[in-house]
């Protein structure tokens, strides 16, 4: 049977995170996890979680609508996804997705392109550029001199 514990996986970007943090917050952050690891446990209801933040907002329109008019689909709008081993970026500028890829380079993240997924997503992508990274490893920063 498995405890809280075993559920808990923590990654090397968390990890930094959590050695930064003082003592009283690396409790803290402890006990998130642990809460996030009896969520996991038990099942995530997302339906009480999405209602939790719409009340904490106060809004009464959905918290993402990007099929809306009020959210074009623009040159100026850049998608970003990422997780413990990919980025996708999504835009309809090149210079755009270029941009947001040499930030990422800036903030320490070492990526290698991966076209086999970007062939795999490339039949569901909403823009006219997308780039996906794996994500090989994450230093302190890049210095560009």
């Amino acid at each position: 049977m498995n405890t809280v514990f075993d559920s808990i996986n923590v990654n090397y970007s968390e990890y930094s995170y959590f050695n930064q943090l003082a003592k009283s917050e690396q409790l803290h952050y402890f006990f998130d996890l642990y809460e996030a690891g009896v969520a996991r446990l038990n099942g995530i209801d997302l339906q009480t979680f999405f209602s939790a933040i719409k009340d904490s907002l106060n809004v009464d329109e959905p918290i993402s609508n990007t099929d809306n008019e009020d959210y074009p689909l623009d040159v100026d709008r850049v998608d970003v996804m990422i997780d413990d081993h990919h980025i996708m970026i999504e835009s309809n500028s090149l210079k755009a997705v270029r941009y947001m890829i040499n930030k990422f380079i800036e903030s320490g993240y070492i990526l290698r392109r991966d076209n086999d997924t970007e062939k795999y997503f490339r039949k569901d992508k909403l823009t006219k550029y997308m780039r996906i990274f794996h994500i090989v490893d994450q230093t302190s920063s890049i210095c560009l001199n």
